[in-house]
């Protein structure tokens, strides 16, 4: 919902879609590289650090401290929420019904939190 927020914000027409499946340009700018930074990110640091160069050279130092900064956030923030059971409100079921059909996000088992009941 952030992206989709930010991007009508900012007047840019990005693919949902080519964010999660990374088979297409999803309108982002940069968009390949970040989706593998943050999955490095996610699932290996390590990994993440072989691809600092690439970032610094093609995003510049603020755009990498943006993404790692982002990384830490939403991974924070999701293990914080699906931990205390915590469920997306009526309001954001409503907004993002689509989105989160689309992306199989209702898959993930922390959706269960989120019950159609709300």
């Amino acid at each position: 919902m952030l992206l989709r927020e930010s991007s009508n914000a900012l007047d840019q027409v990005v693919d949902l879609v080519g964010t999660i499946r990374g088979d297409v340009d999803s309108g982002v700018p940069h968009g390949e590289l970040l989706a593998a930074y943050a999955e490095a990110a996610h699932d290996n640091p390590e990994t993440a650090r072989q691809l600092d160069g690439r970032m610094l050279a093609e995003v510049g130092p603020g755009g990498l401290v943006d993404a790692a900064a982002t990384v830490a956030i939403f991974n924070g923030l999701v293990r914080s929420a699906d931990a205390i059971g915590i469920p997306l409100d009526k309001h954001v079921m409503e907004r993002t019904d689509d989105e989160r059909e689309t992306l199989g996000l209702n898959d993930f088992s922390g959706s269960a939190n989120s019950g159609s009941d709300i």
